[in-house]
C-alpha cells in the first residue's frame, strides 16, 4: 500500500461501450464485450483484451491511460495467469493505492458486486454516476444534431413512400410497388435509409390506425389511405453513440373531422411548450402548458377508460447517449431547466377508437430559450 491517506472511494465500471451509455461516456470506446474502467486519484485507466488496443488507444477519451493486461499485471505485481476483470483488478487497485471503497453505476452485474464484496471490498451504487451527463457541450450537441440527420432522412424515406402508395382497391388498402404497404414494409425502409447514412434505427415506430393508441406499439398489418401514422424514429449515430428522436404523425390522403381536431390541438400544445423552453424555467411547466393546452380545445385526459384516453405520459425527456435520460419533463418535474440540456418535446392524444396523435423535436435549451434541432416540417395530411 502507499504512504497515502485512505482515500473514500475509486470509481469503477464493468461494462461493454456497445451497450452502456456511462461506459461510453467515460472511455468513447462502443466495445462489443465488457471490459474494466477505472478512476483513481492521478490515474484514469481501462484495460483492453489484444483485439480491443490498438482501436483504443487511437479513439479514447483524452487523459484515460489504456492498459494492456500483461501491462496492468505487471503493474499490480499480479500473476501472468490473472485475467484482468473486476475481482482481480480491483483488490489489487485498493491495495497499491490505499482506497477503502468502489463506486460503480447502478447497472453493474449483481454477481460481480457479490464477488468483490465477498474478498472484502466495500461496493457502493452511485446514480447518476456522471451527472455531467446531463448538460451536453457544443460537441455533444452537434453529435445529437447529427443524430436528428439521420432521423430526419429515416422520416423523408417514410413519407416519400406513402406519397407513392396508391389505394386501389376498397378498404383503402394502401399498395407500393405492387404489393400491399404494410408497417413492416414502412419500419424496413426507415431501417435502412438510416443505416445508408451511417446509423441504426432500432424499435422504430410505424403504428398505422387504431395501433397508434398505444404509444409504444411498432405497428404492424396493412397501412390503409384516411388514418393516422404515428411515425417515430430514435436512431443511434454508429460513429458517436448518440441518439435523435423525432415523431411525426400523418394521413396519406385526407383525415377526419376528428383526427384534424386532435392534431391540430397537439401541435398547439407542442408550440405552447416550445415556447416556454429556457433555463431556469421548471420543467414541470412545460407539460403543464400542453395539457391546458389540450384541454381548452376540448381534449381531456380520462385516466379511467379501460384503455386510458389522452395525453398520459409526460412530455419529454433529456436526450444523449440514451434515448431516455434525465432530465425529465413531466406534471411532477420540479428541477428547474438547464442550458446545454437537450429534451424532447412530445404530447400527444390517444382514443382506442381511432389511433394516436404524437409530434415530437428534440431541442437544446439555452439561457434565452431554445434551439430546435428538427428541421422536419410538421404537416397533417399527405397527397
Amino acid at each position: 500500500m502507499t504512504d497515502t491517506a485512505v482515500l473514500a472511494a475509486g470509481r469503477f465500471i464493468w461494462a461493454a461501450g456497445e451497450r452502456d451509455a456511462d461506459m461510453l461516456y467515460a472511455t468513447g470506446l462502443a466495445t462489443p464485450d465488457p471490459f474494466l474502467w477505472f478512476s483513481l486519484p492521478g490515474l484514469t485507466g481501462a484495460v483492453l483484451n489484444p483485439l480491443e488496443l490498438g482501436r483504443a488507444r487511437k479513439l479514447a477519451q483524452p487523459g484515460l491511460r489504456i492498459f494492456s493486461e500483461p501491462e496492468l499485471r505487471a503493474l499490480l505485481e499480479l500473476s501472468p495467469a490473472t485475467r484482468m476483470t473486476p475481482d482481480a483488478a480491483l483488490p489489487a487497485l485498493g491495495r497499491k493505492y490505499g482506497v477503502a471503497r468502489w463506486d460503480a453505476p447502478g447497472s453493474t452485474p449483481f454477481g460481480t458486486v457479490e464477488r468483490l464484496r465477498g474478498a472484502g471490498l466495500a461496493v457502493a451504487p452511485a446514480e447518476p454516476f456522471f451527472p455531467s451527463r446531463q448538460i451536453k457541450t457544443p460537441a455533444e450537441i452537434a453529435k445529437i444534431r447529427a443524430g436528428m440527420q439521420l432521423a430526419e432522412l429515416g422520416l423523408d424515406r417514410a413519407l416519400d413512400i406513402l406519397r407513392e402508395a396508391l389505394a386501389p382497391g376498397p378498404g383503402r388498402v394502401l399498395h407500393w410497388h405492387g404489393a400491399v404497404l404494410t408497417a413492416e414494409i414502412l419500419r424496413g425502409e426507415i431501417t435502412a435509409a438510416v443505416a445508408l447514412a451511417g446509423g441504426t434505427a432500432a424499435h422504430t415506430i410505424a403504428a398505422p390506425g387504431v395501433q397508434g393508441a398505444d404509444p409504444h406499439q411498432a405497428g404492424t398489418g396493412p397501412v390503409r389511405a384516411g388514418e393516422p401514422i404515428v411515425i417515430d424514429i430514435f436512431p443511434r449515430v454508429d460513429a458517436t453513440g448518440y441518439h435523435g428522436d423525432l415523431t411525426r404523425t400523418v394521413v396519406k390522403g385526407s383525415a377526419s373531422e376528428t383526427v384534424r381536431r386532435a392534431w391540430e390541438a397537439v401541435r398547439a400544445a407542442q408550440r405552447a411548450a416550445l415556447d416556454l423552453v429556457r433555463e431556469g424555467v421548471p420543467a414541470k411547466a412545460l407539460h403543464l402548458a400542453a395539457v391546458a393546452v389540450l384541454g381548452k380545445a376540448g381534449f381531456v385526459t380520462d385516466l379511467q377508460a379501460d384503455p386510458p384516453r389522452g395525453f398520459f405520459h409526460g412530455l419529454g425527456h433529456g436526450l444523449g447517449l440514451e434515448v431516455h435520460e434525465a432530465p425529465r419533463v413531466n406534471s411532477t418535474a420540479e428541477p428547474l431547466l438547464q442550458a446545454g440540456e437537450v429534451i424532447t418535446i412530445e404530447p400527444g392524444w390517444y382514443d382506442s377508437a381511432w389511433g394516436g396523435i404524437r409530434i415530437e423535436d428534440s431541442v437544446a435549451v439555452t439561457a434565452s430559450g431554445c434551439e430546435n434541432l428538427a428541421t422536419a416540417p410538421v404537416f397533417l395530411e399527405l397527397p
